[in-house]
């Protein structure tokens, strides 16, 4: 595993040789959940989709290596893997829980959910914030396996996040402010870029095609209404990439022109596989003058409105 995936581990030491304990990495690859059961001190107890058992290539591999099947589409299907994981902690193991929930499509750090310090509160186990690197190119989304020589893998361990040390306020206080910490200590790890939304299975499609993704850009338009303003940046994105989707909405603001018309912008961040080499290096769109026609949208309620100038 080393050699062929150059991975260097580190804060082994804030692993407990005994006892129970949340393993909280961050996620980019399918390769992270096998890099830290085979990378860990200790055996680590992935919660994984039940699907992967009908698949060949994961039928024996994920549970020879400790990976526990939940059913997802069943009925309170979340409160059954958060009760497996309080009783797999009971019994002493460490549990591996992602945090962002899904694997990050664009690169960024994305906003975490809060059953990872439920458990923690539950239980009492510390929490192991995890911080890995690289596995994005070792098996990114879309591919079947990983691809050993891709450049270097890191997987740190960090600091143990003791839920006792969350005494003060509500239950929900406490816990948003100990995966507050989490997501703090895992940023700090990977150098990663904070999204303040939650990273998604299936983020809105503008275009289909292949789920790799590469690298985030910026495209902006007016319009006479923000969502005027929103298609055209949409399509000018179908313009440019094979696979665009949406990653979020940046601004939206309003303009009073000379004239005295309203002119609306809409700045969208697209999450994008390019077309070829030559638009690698594609600069994101810079606004276009709105035509004078499809006046049959009305503005909605912006964002965030500037001063008009």
């Amino acid at each position: 595993m080393r050699a062929l995936y150059r991975a260097q581990v580190s804060g082994l030491e804030h692993v407990p040789t005994e006892g129970p304990a949340i393993i909280s990495p961050n996620h980019r690859s399918f390769f992270d959940s096998p890099l830290v059961m085979m990378m860990a001190p200790r055996p680590v107890v992935f919660l994984g989709k039940a699907e992967y058992m009908d698949a060949w290539k994961t039928k024996y591999l994920f549970p020879a290596v400790g990976m526990v099947p939940i059913k997802r589409d069943v009925k309170k299907a979340s409160m059954a893997a958060l009760f497996t994981a309080a009783q797999l902690l009971e019994e002493g193991n460490l549990v591996g829980i992602f945090p962002e929930g899904t694997r990050s499509r664009d690169g960024l750090l994305h906003r975490g959910h809060s059953g990872v310090a439920h458990l923690a509160i539950m239980t009492g186990a510390p929490i192991i914030p995890v911080g890995i690197t690289g596995t994005e190119r070792v098996q990114p989304i879309g591919a079947s396996v990983p691809r050993p020589f891709r450049g270097r893998v890191t997987m740190q361990f960090g600091e143990p996040i003791d839920p006792a040390s969350y005494r003060f306020g509500g239950s929900r206080k406490r816990r948003q402010q100990m995966l507050d910490d989490v997501m703090a200590s895992i940023a700090s790890m990977t150098n990663q870029q904070r999204s303040p939304d939650f990273s998604s299975q299936r983020p809105p499609l503008i275009r289909g095609g292949s789920e790799a993704v590469y690298r985030v850009v910026r495209h902006g338009a007016t319009g006479l209404s923000w969502r005027h303003a929103a298609e055209r940046a949409v399509d000018d994105g179908c313009r440019r990439y094979d696979d665009a989707r949406v990653a979020s909405v940046i601004e939206l603001a309003c303009r009073v022109q000379p004239s005295g018309e309203l002119l609306f912008e809409a700045q969208l961040d697209l999450s994008t596989r390019f077309r070829g080499a030559s638009e690698s290096n594609a600069s994101p769109s810079r606004p276009t003058p709105a035509p004078s026609h499809h006046r049959d949208h009305q503005p909605e309620p912006p964002h965030r409105e500037r001063d008009a100038s």
